[in-house]
């Protein structure tokens, strides 16, 4: 069937040719013969008014709604908004290391100090601000679930986008695996990919969180493509899948949010494996580290990576294991050892003994239980 959307109200050609108008809430867009500049430019400039934010003071919704305008009533409070432009939509990412971490200035003892003025400022009274939200919850009639972080410590785009950056090396790296035909080379290729994007997510804002449903496609400039989908909101979960260029190799997975507070920090990580498929059979599943914010109470803000990285190559009988800030020892009186610093991470490569006994996360090398014999083992100081 022919689908076409006009302000809220379907119109199908049925096989007979005859057409049918349904109310709808949610429709595909399929336009036969559809130009797509003209597309692109729908509702992105005010109808009646002069506020380029609102598209209209007469109307409930803009084109292509997925309210259902039949049911709703107008509310001056809540007008309808303009569709994004295309240049606010796709736009160049940064690529220079200078621009990722600018706002930044990396320690002596490692991890990065947040120096940006104007986001320093404007995460200031956070805390107290969530600290209110649940003295109301507590002894009002407030609900935990609607405890929110003020809007302006968001950056504008959802985690959606974020979690792109940490993917940019693919074009690079991934193809360079593809194309090893050494199970060991090919191995040593996926860990630089995932390692080497790292320091491109490392940020102090943070994005909102997707809608329900909300899809974002993308690329790379080798010809990519990058699927993205949030498919739980409670908690959130987000799943995603790349093709390859040239159909080279596949990347898909799921990233559960999580997060973990303490008295002057929080540790956020993306729980799940991803996996990265080889058209020859072999399949490489990683986990991701986890990022820990220090000082949101009082002191430097600083940023910087935790725990470990697990790489699992099944069918060649492969395990990589990467430990970040391996000098470090003890718990809340913890120190280093000389001449290490938090950005340094140690790494082991092995033969995996998949019938090893299972033991409770290693948070060193010497403390892996699995190996059957090792390949190569790497400590890197930044």
């Amino acid at each position: 069937r022919d689908r076409r959307r006009v302000h809220g109200e379907l119109k199908m050609e049925n096989s007979k040719g005859e057409e049918e108008k349904k109310s709808v809430g949610a429709a595909n867009v399929d336009f036969a013969n559809w130009d797509k500049q003209k597309f692109m430019s729908i509702a992105t400039e005010p109808l009646d008014g002069t506020n380029p934010s609102i598209y209209s003071d007469k109307l409930i919704a803009p084109p292509l709604t997925f309210l259902d305008i039949k049911t709703r009533k107008i509310n001056p409070s809540m007008p309808p908004p303009t569709y994004l432009k295309q240049d606010q939509l796709v736009y160049q990412k940064k690529c220079q290391v200078s621009e990722f971490l600018q706002g930044f200035e990396q320690m002596k003892e490692g991890g990065l100090k947040c120096v940006d003025k104007d986001l320093l400022e404007k995460q200031k009274g956070v805390l107290i601000d969530l600290l209110k939200q649940v003295a109301k919850c507590v002894f009002g009639k407030g609900n935990f679930v609607r405890i929110s972080l003020p809007v302006r410590i968001f950056e504008p785009r959802s985690t959606l986008d974020k979690i792109l950056d940490a993917w940019r090396m693919a074009p690079t790296y991934l193809t360079q695996a593809a194309d090893e035909k050494d199970s060991i080379t090919r191995m040593k290729k996926v860990i630089t990919f995932t390692i080497s994007g790292l320091y491109c997510a490392m940020t102090q804002w943070k994005p909102f969180n997707p809608l329900l449903g909300e899809t974002l496609e993308g690329g790379f400039d080798d010809g990519t493509l990058i699927y993205c989908e949030h498919i739980s909101h409670h908690p959130p979960i987000t799943t995603f899948m790349l093709y390859g260029a040239n159909n080279k190799y596949t990347m898909a997975g799921s990233y559960n949010y999580k997060m973990q507070f303490s008295a002057n920090s929080l540790k956020a990580r993306q729980s799940g494996f991803t996996t990265i498929k080889f058209p020859d059979g072999c399949e490489i599943q990683y986990k991701m580290p986890s990022a820990k914010l220090s000082g949101i109470v009082m002191g430097d803000r600083t940023t910087y990576l935790v725990g470990t990285m697990i790489f699992i190559d099944p069918v060649n009988e492969l395990k990589a294991v990467v430990v970040f800030d391996p000098g470090k020892s003890g718990g809340f009186f913890s120190s280093r050892k000389k001449g290490y610093k938090r950005d340094d991470f140690e790494g082991l490569l092995y033969r995996w003994n998949m019938f090893a006994p299972k033991q409770k996360k290693a948070k060193k090398i010497e403390e892996l239980n699995d190996i059957d014999s090792p390949i190569c083992l790497s400590l890197i100081h930044i």
